[in-house]
C-alpha cells in the first residue's frame, strides 16, 4: 500500500460588487481656529453627501472613525533653529462603500475638485453574502482538485482507487508552520483613465479588475 500526498488548489475570478472609497480631509494653516473651522466644514460637507448616497442606495454604508488636530513639527534648519511661527494641521478620515460604481465614479470626480480632500484609493470586493458563497465553492473545488491529482498518480502507478486519509488546510498539517487558512480573496489592480460625462465634465473612468478567490489544501491518500 502506498501513501499519496497531494495538494489541491483553485483560483476563481468574479466581478467586483463593492467599492470602498477611502478619503481624508487634511488642512493646514497658521491660525488654529480657522484651520479647525474650515476642516469641520469640509468634513461635514463630505459626510452629508455620503449620507445622501446611502439613502439613495448608491452606497451601503459609510464611516468616519478618526480625527487628529495639532501643531506641525517644523524641521530643524542647518543652524539648529526652527521656524518661529507655529502651524496647525487637521486630518479626518472617511470611508464609503459603494454598490453603484457609476455613482462612485461621479462622486470621485466631484471630490477631486474640493480643497482639502485627499482621495486615498478604492478597495474592491464582493458583497458579504456573495463572499461566503464563493469561499465555499473554492474550498469544494480545492478538495476536488486534490482527489483528481491523487487519482492521476494512482493510475500512473498501477494502483487501485485512492482512499482519503486526511485533509489539511494551510498551516495545519503536523510539523508545518503557519496559521490555519481560509480561502484567500484579493482584489487585483484597478485601471483608471478619464472620460467625459453627459454634462461635458471630465470624470475618472474606474474599471476594477476581477476579484480573485483562491483556496489551497493538502491531503493524504492510500492506494
Amino acid at each position: 500500500m502506498a501513501v499519496i500526498a497531494v495538494t489541491g488548489s483553485v483560483t476563481h475570478r468574479y466581478r467586483a460588487e463593492r467599492g470602498l472609497l477611502r478619503l481624508a480631509v487634511e488642512l493646514e494653516g497658521d491660525d488654529r481656529s480657522s484651520v479647525v473651522d474650515d476642516a469641520v466644514a469640509v468634513h461635514n460637507r463630505v459626510t452629508e453627501q455620503a449620507t445622501t448616497l446611502r439613502r439613495q442606495g448608491a452606497a451601503t454604508w459609510w464611516t468616519a472613525r478618526s480625527v487628529s488636530v495639532g501643531p506641525v513639527t517644523e524641521p530643524v534648519a542647518i543652524d539648529g533653529t526652527r521656524a518661529s511661527s507655529v502651524r496647525y494641521r487637521t486630518r479626518s478620515t472617511i470611508e464609503v462603500r459603494f454598490q453603484d460604481f457609476t455613482a462612485l465614479t461621479d462622486w470621485v470626480g466631484e471630490l477631486a475638485h474640493v480643497e482639502g480632500v485627499t482621495i486615498e484609493g478604492v478597495e474592491w470586493s464582493l458583497g458579504h453574502a456573495r463572499r461566503a458563497e464563493v469561499e465555499q465553492d473554492a474550498r469544494l473545488a480545492a478538495v476536488a482538485d486534490a482527489v483528481a491529482r491523487a487519482s492521476d498518480y494512482a493510475d500512473a502507478l498501477g494502483l487501485g482507487a485512492p482512499e482519503l486519509q486526511a485533509v489539511y488546510e494551510p498551516g495545519l498539517r503536523p510539523g508545518e508552520g503557519g496559521a490555519g487558512g481560509v480561502p484567500f480573496m484579493a482584489s487585483r489592480s484597478m485601471m483608471a483613465g478619464s472620460s467625459v460625462d453627459a454634462s461635458g465634465s471630465v470624470v475618472f473612468d474606474l474599471q476594477p479588475d476581477d476579484i480573485e478567490v483562491t483556496a489551497t489544501i493538502s491531503a493524504d491518500f492510500t492506494a
